[in-house]
Parts: structure tokens; sequence; C-alpha cells
């Protein structure tokens, strides 16, 4: 059952209420501690924040694996000790190396991303795993024949924090100073993860071809969690060398990278409250436990087991208390449900009657596809196929289970590139594109088998389609700029005015549900929104009625028939059920064993011997 409920909106006084009452108690904290040992634990507890938001850059927005994140932690440590000490006597300002150290590090992300962006799973972790181990070897080994990194000793008496003549040296000031730092990476996560990167990482995440297909370059953007973690992770580790006046190779093991992991899936993948708390909590936690001497840690294991028994999706994750109910858009004033049916017909009309234009199939050769073949070792999907589809024309694919026809798909979306042959769009080659490179060229797709972005809110999951006609980069999104603003309002325009096509099925109160809420037929529609969300000229559907009932069918057929004839998109179409192949197409081609047997209008072809023998397995007579 659908789940009518969203997410409630704080207005603009109670946000800064909340907002004031979090200040006023992180500025107050520090200032009643009962001791120092407590002001410790309270400062390291916000390293750990920014340490865990780092990490959920990669692992919870991108959902990267990454087992080479407290390398990053201890790169930017070693790099703020070796330019602020007298290892070599580099004394260099805190205001300045504190960038250089965040920069250098995530130099190093990238670069790992870079050589081991094709690995996956557990590949992936066990190349960024051994990173880590290498790392933490070369700090006990760099001390000789030159002493670099101090060996076991590692390096300390660093330099005072200097910043405009202040010196930062007090306990107090330092925690002020790491607070500070991490409520600017909070909020730069809140920020992210609200954009198009953030909507672009989490489709990643759940999908990673349909992100493509949408048009989200997904190797440039895992390179981009790669780094930005690894930037979050080189500051922290910055001050933290800061704060603890030294380094040593054993602040950079592995269980503190499980430790960092525990917090991000204790607080929930991708959920920045969550991560804080969680973060906070197991900064916290053991010291509660000290007192239990050898048991501390079997406690400190089996509560963090409990609470992720009941919570596995994390501490913050679905808290209906949250959240508050919206008015349905089919209820009538009395509360009586319409049907959505009768609501869709409503909307089909007015949206006929604004687009009063009729279109039909034009002359010009949109997409042209001359002698393509596609081999997988011995067996040709598709066999030296040739094929024209015209401007504003509705073009059928039909045939037998195996014909080679989602292979065609996949070929002109891009996933496949084809043995030989040439694939023209608008007179350009296009094989050979990678599917976010397709895309942008005008073409978008939907899959046989449903690749929605299930954990992503109908409203996101349109607006990922429009990563590739958005440019604003992680400047602009941070800083909040004017261009930031500007495409975030022309792509909720969009996105909106496109799920408005189909009426209340995907609007009002759904806008904030999850696509796995809805029904079936309702995916279908959303995922064929998404397409048109790309603001692609051609519309390919892979069996957009598959698994409907027959009034669902009746008004699939009838939604892609007005996209040709009421908003002029051109539509190439695999269907099995041949009474929508008869009703919307202009032509209709008929593969069977990767090759053409049949090109011609629906009687022509549906009459073809060829054709009959090839659904029926028998002449045809």
């Amino acid at each position: 059952m659908d789940n009518y409920f969203v997410k409630t909106d704080l207005n603009k006084k109670q946000r800064l209420a909340l907002y004031g009452s979090i200040g006023v108690i992180l500025a107050g904290a520090p200032l009643i501690m009962p001791n120092d040992y407590w002001l410790r634990i309270y400062t390291m507890s916000g390293l750990y924040v920014m340490l865990a938001l780092g990490l959920n850059v990669v692992a919870g927005f991108a959902g990267i694996l990454d087992m080479a994140y407290v390398a990053f932690f201890g790169i930017g440590g070693y790099t703020f000790a070796l330019l602020s000490s007298s290892q070599f006597n580099i004394h260099l300002p805190f205001l300045l190396v504190l960038p250089i150290a965040a920069f250098i590090t995530m130099g190093f992300g990238f670069a790992l991303g870079s050589t081991s962006m094709r690995l996956k799973g557990d590949y992936l972790a066990i190349v960024t795993l051994a990173f880590a181990q290498i790392f933490k070897l070369m700090l006990l080994n760099l001390d000789r024949p030159v002493n670099i990194t101090g060996g076991v000793n590692g390096i300390y008496n660093l330099d005072p924090i200097n910043i405009l003549g202040f010196k930062l040296i007090s306990p107090v000031a330092h925690s002020y100073l790491i607070w500070f730092s991490a409520i600017i990476v909070i909020t730069g996560s809140f920020r992210i993860k609200r954009s198009r990167y953030g909507r672009g990482w989490q489709a990643i995440r759940e999908d990673e071809l349909a992100a493509e297909s949408m048009g989200v370059n997904t190797t440039w953007m895992k390179l981009m969690a790669f780094a930005g973690g690894a930037f979050i992770a080189g500051v922290t580790g910055a001050l933290f060398a800061s704060f603890q006046d030294s380094v040593f190779p054993n602040n950079f093991d592995f269980p503190q990278l499980v430790i960092v992991y525990c917090m991000v899936i204790l607080g929930g993948l991708g959920n920045i409250v969550g991560v804080i708390l969680g973060a906070v909590l197991l900064s916290i936690l053991p010291e509660f436990l000290r007192e239990y001497g050898a048991y501390r840690m079997m406690s400190y294991g089996l509560i963090l087991i409990v609470l992720m028994a009941l919570r596995p999706q994390g501490i913050m994750g679905e808290i209906k208390f949250l959240v508050k109910g919206r008015r349905r858009p089919d209820k009538d004033e009395s509360g009586l449900l319409r049907s959505s049916t009768e609501l869709y017909y409503e909307e089909k009309e007015r949206a006929i009657e604004k687009h009063r234009k009729r279109y039909s199939k034009g002359d010009r050769i949109i997409l042209e596809l001359k002698n393509v073949t596609q081999n997988f070792g011995g067996l040709k999907a598709v066999d030296n196929l040739s094929l024209k589809l015209f401007e504003k024309e509705v073009l059928s694919i039909i045939g037998p289970n195996g014909a080679g026809k989602t292979t065609l798909f996949n070929l002109i979306s891009g996933i496949y590139s084809p043995s030989s042959g040439y694939i023209l769009f608008e007179g350009s080659d296009i094989a050979g594109l990678r599917p976010h490179e397709v895309v942008k060229t005008g073409i978008a797709r939907t899959f046989q088998n449903l690749r929605l972005f299930s954990t992503m809110s109908i409203l996101d999951n349109a607006k990922v389609a429009q990563f590739c006609r958005t440019k604003c980069g992680p400047l602009s999104i941070l800083l909040h700029l004017p261009i930031y603003w500007k495409e975030e309002a022309q792509t909720e325009t969009r996105v909106k005015e496109v799920l408005g096509l189909f009426g209340a099925r995907l609007t009002g109160y759904r806008f904030d549900q999850q696509a796995i809420s809805l029904s079936f037929a309702n995916r279908r529609r959303l995922e064929i929104a998404r397409a048109i969300s790309t603001n692609a000229k051609v519309l390919m559907l892979d069996e957009p009625s598959a698994g409907m009932n027959p009034q669902e069918t009746i008004e699939i057929t009838n939604f892609i028939k007005s996209l040709r004839d009421v908003y002029g998109y051109t539509i190439l179409m695999i269907e099995h059920k041949l009474n929508v192949v008869r009703t919307i197409s202009d032509r209709v081609i008929a593969l069977d064993y990767g090759k053409k047997i049949a090109e011609g209008n629906y009687e022509e072809v549906a009459g073809n011997k060829q054709v009959i023998e090839a659904y029926l397995g028998r002449k045809g007579h």
C-alpha cells in the first residue's frame, strides 16, 4: 500500500530557533565540562563527526566500499605534521597548511579512484584496503635512511595554531575550532545531498547502469565522491594532528576505520543527521563503559549489534512521528475518494487542450542504423541490421524472445558498442559513446525490467534525468551561488511539468513518495516520465505495457500515442502486445535471431509468413 506521508517542513522561524539552540549548546558545552578529560571527548566527537560525514559521502551517498579512508585521514595528519614542525624545519602558517593538507589528500583520493574505478564490490574493497595497509607500512618504515615519518615514534611538538596573530593553545579554543569546522562540514553535506551531485550519487548507489542511462557520468561522479571524501578526511587529519600536537602510525590503523564505518552504518547510510548522532554516540559510549574493564569492548559490541538489529535502516531512518500527512489530490472536499482513472483522463483532456497542434510522421531521418552487427563470442545477437527512424514516427520492433530486440536498444543507448556498423543520430555517428553521452545527444530509454531508483522520491527520480542538462559545480552548490538556485528552480519546474503528464498518478502528495511504494503500473509510468525528463528527442520504450492489466494497457497505449501526436516525440518501441503495436505504430519491424525478417505497416508485417513462422514455429498459410 502506498505511503501517504511526507516529511514535515519547518518554517523559517522554526529553523532559525533550531539552529540557534544548537549553536548555544555547542558554544556552552566546553565551558561546562567537568574536567579536561571530558572536554577532550567532546572535541574528539567533533572530529569523528567530520570523519563520519566524509565517509558518508563515499559509502553513504555514492555506495562505494572505500577501505582506504583511514589512510586519507593519515595523509592529512602527516602532511600537516611535516609542514608545521621541526621535522624538516618547515613552519608554514596554519591557514596555509590546512588547505594544502586537504588538497594533497584529495589528490591521493582522486589518483586512487582513477586507478580502481573499474573495480566493484569485494575487489574494490581489497584494492583500497591494500592501499591503507601500504600507507601504514610506509609510516612505520620511512624513518631510514632519511627520517621522514619518524617511524613508530611519529612526529611531535607541532607548531601551535596561529590565526591572524591569535594563538590557539587552550583545549577550549581547540574544541571551538574543531566544532566550527564540523558545522561547516555538516552544512556542506546537507547542501551537496540536496543538489544534482547528491541525486547523482544516490542514483549510482541504487543502480549504476540506470544512472548512466539517465545521463549521469558515473565514472566522474565516483571519482568526485572519492576526492570529496578524501578532502574531508584530510582536513580532519590536519585538525587532529594539531589538537593532539603529534601524529603516530597507530592513530591511522584498521580499528579506526572500523569505528568510523560503525558510525555511518549505525546512523544510516546517506542519512546526515543519523550519521552525526552515530558519531557522537560511538565517541561517548566507550567512555561510559570504561569502568567495566575487561567487559568494556564486549558490552560495546553487544550494544552495537542490538542497535543495528533493531534499527537496520539507521537510528534516524523512517521515524514516523517526524512526518505528517498531506491531503491526497484524489479526494474531494468531502473526503471521498475519486478514481485515479477519472483524474487521469481529466488531466489528459486539459493537456490536449493546451497543445492544440497535432504531430505526425515526418520525412527527416533522425536515427539510422547501417549494417550493425553485435557478436557475443560465437553468437550473433544482431546480424547486419539496418533501419531508419523518421522524425515524429512511432516505430515498433517485434519478434519472439531472443530475437535481439533488447540488444538493439542496448547498442543504440551505448550500453554495448557494436562489433561493426554505424549508428547515426541526426547525421552523427554515436556508436561507441557511453550511455550518458548518448542521453546528452537526445536519446533516452526505459528498461524491460524496471530500473527505478527505488528509495528515492518520485520527484528526485525525475530530477536525476536532468543531470546532463545542468552544469552547477561543487563550489556553486556549497556556496549556494545564484546559478545553483536558478538550475534547481528550472529542474523542479521541468520535472513537475513532465510528471504532470500522468495526472494524479505521479503528482501532488506522490512527489515525496519513494518509487518503491508505487504500484507496478505507476512505476512503469515513472520510468517513462524519467526518460522524458532528460529532454530527449527520441524515446526508446522497452515493453512499456508489460505487467499491466487491460485497463492500464489501454491508458498507456493512449498516452504513448499522445506523446507523438500531442507533444511531438519520436518513439522507438519494443512491445509484445500486438494490439498495442497495431494501435499506435506507423511502421513495424520484425526481428528473428538478430535479423530483420519483415518491415512495413502492421498488417503487412503481421501477415508475413516468416513472422508467423518465427512466432508460431511453423509455416504460415
